[in-house]
């Protein structure tokens, strides 16, 4: 018997070093994710520390009187450790899986133009589902104005990835706002201390179990759990009523900023945000574009900047405060939102906030699994189901529902309000070096062409539908190509097939550096086979020639009185 269960915990362990090296290599390109990984890990082999210690403690004493108290408590520490650290693990996990979701659609909505959201919005309002889908569609409205209004303050060409820049602000306060050092074990001693001083248990005789006589009182720690696990809920709530709040405010001053064309023509007071997205959309098509070679070096420009005001402030050099004069300097990045006034505290004490409530939420799992359900074992399976539901469901909404809201909002918050310098250089040091990105995608696919004997040609069969295959091998070819869109999904797919990983949140400022038509989330075939020509594709004659009256007729008939 001890054999096998030598054997069982081998295979145990080994399997969960499997499971952790396969997450740190599919989390190898979010670096904060795998630094938050290594992190709970350390947390989860702490407990195994602590039970190396319960061993100690029983070895060591030779009274039998206190043995197996000694034993007990430090088994019951062990125990709370653990179950501690699984729940904050799920917890991240949850918020993880959740964020995930919505910055995949946010990457989506950074490939579309504003007349195309209009579009999509048109076509949805015909449908019997747009009462049901109405406030999805605000919420990608929204998204849309902050980003232009966004690069527009920073003075940003449409080739900024806006979406990457908040999902790395994003990621790096996730892997911050879960990360279990010494301020989760403070957190845990005064919720354990607050716990039992409301039951009046802190300072009375040491209980192990009812089943050694001791009268318990059953019903008075959940009682006293299930007013603190609401509490955080309505903590949680009014956490998120601020913060959305503030993110209204910041969505108003971007209405304002898409319906005024100048200063001096103040919008009307009953306009919507569906009004200021077929403005922007109007603004788009009447506005001159920029050319590949112009928006790079307009982000240059831009980098450049950010940079002397890096080395200008090294004391603000994190998520400094645009709306404040004394904290710029000389070479600040000059920003045009004095104006804009947010009823937000700062991103410190925000965030501080934040972190306790996460904190004490996932820790609540745990106190209600280690002190609060043993005592309900003595009523029935149907009661302990109840109340167990009734003590934990708090708990869940905040987990799955209002966590991964109030750290897409703060981030959104202040990503746009208060920047950070530092990340905001990063994503415009990644665009600047898109000619590097270019080059590393025709050196990855030429070397698995030459490595499995394919040819460019077989990359264009994988991406054009079967259906079209045999017209576009003719003579009228090139033509075809040039009016055969592909499904961005679909060029991501072939282009990880043909040794070449991209993200979701690199493929927006790509396909605007490398000037690829689009349409919707499809990407033009020439432009995309043109990448791995020998020649530069003349794509700018190109994009001239498609229809632009057709497309100005459309935009202007998108009034701001449509909706």
């Amino acid at each position: 018997m001890i054999g096998m269960f030598a054997i069982v915990a081998t295979v145990f362990i080994g399997a969960v070093q499997v499971l952790l090296h396969w997450l740190v290599c599919k989390l190898a390109r979010r670096p904060h994710y795998v630094q938050l990984t290594h992190k709970l890990t350390q947390d989860v082999a702490a407990v195994g520390l602590v039970y190396l210690l319960v061993k100690l403690v029983v070895a060591v004493n030779t009274e039998p009187s206190t043995q197996y108290i000694l034993r007990d408590a430090f088994d019951m520490a062990d125990l709370l450790l653990f179950v501690a650290s699984v729940s904050i693990l799920t917890q991240a996990v949850v918020v993880i899986l959740v964020l995930h979701t919505t910055t995949t659609e946010m990457d989506g909505l950074g490939i579309l133009w504003s007349f195309e959201v209009v579009d999509e919005i048109q076509a949805a309002k015909s449908r019997r589902s747009w009462c049901f889908m109405r406030s999805w569609y605000a919420a990608r409205v929204k998204l849309k104005l902050v980003g232009a209004y966004f690069r527009h303050v920073y003075e940003l060409p449409p080739l900024f990835g806006y979406s990457k820049y908040v999902r790395i602000v994003q990621e790096h306060m996730t892997s911050q706002l879960f990360d279990v050092g010494a301020g989760a074990s403070v957190v845990l001693l005064v919720y354990f201390h607050a716990f039992f001083a409301v039951t009046g248990e802190l300072d009375g005789p040491f209980a192990l179990a009812s089943s050694r006589g001791i009268d318990m009182r059953f019903f008075q720690r959940w009682n006293v759990f299930l007013c603190f696990s609401y509490l955080i809920l309505m903590c949680a709530v009014a956490l998120y009523a601020l913060l959305a709040w503030s993110y209204g405010r910041l969505v108003h001053h971007a209405k304002l900023h898409a319906l005024t064309p100048s200063s001096s023509c103040p919008p009307s007071a009953n306009t919507t945000i569906w009004d200021a997205i077929a403005s922007l959309a109007t603004k788009e098509c009447t506005m001159a574009q920029m050319g590949p070679a112009e928006a790079l070096a307009r982000m240059q420009h831009a980098g450049e900047r950010l940079e002397d005001h890096i080395r200008s402030s090294a004391r603000w050099r994190l998520w400094s405060w645009p709306k404040s004069t004394t904290t710029r300097c000389a070479t600040a990045f000059q920003t045009e939102i004095d104006h804009v006034v947010l009823p937000i505290p700062h991103y410190r004490v925000c965030s501080a906030i934040l972190h306790v409530l996460l904190h004490l939420n996932g820790l609540s799992y745990a106190f209600f699994a280690s002190a609060v359900l043993p005592t309900l074992v003595p009523s029935t399976t149907c009661e302990v189901f109840v109340m167990t539901l009734a003590a934990l469901a708090p708990l869940m909404i905040v987990s799955v529902m209002l966590a991964p809201q109030l750290i897409r909002t703060l981030a959104l918050v202040h990503a746009t309000w208060r920047v950070d310098s530092t990340m905001l250089s990063r994503v415009i040091a990644d665009v600047v070096h898109v000619e590097q990105v270019k080059s590393a995608i025709v050196a990855d696919v030429a070397a698995h062409c030459q490595l499995h004997r394919q040819s460019p040609h077989d990359m264009r069969l994988a991406l054009v539908p079967p259906c079209h295959t045999n017209h576009s091998d003719g003579a009228n070819g090139g033509d075809h190509n040039d009016q055969c869109y592909v499904e961005i999904d679909a060029f991501r797919r072939v282009l990880n097939q043909f040794g070449h990983r991209m993200p979701w949140y690199n493929m927006d400022p790509f396909i605007r550096a490398m000037d690829i038509r689009t349409r919707g989330t499809s990407v033009c075939l020439a432009d995309v086979l043109a990448i791995f020509d020998t020649q530069w594709h003349p794509t700018a004659i190109k994009v001239d020639a498609v229809e632009p009256t057709t497309t100005n007729k459309r935009l202007t008939a998108a009034a701001s009185t449509i909706y």
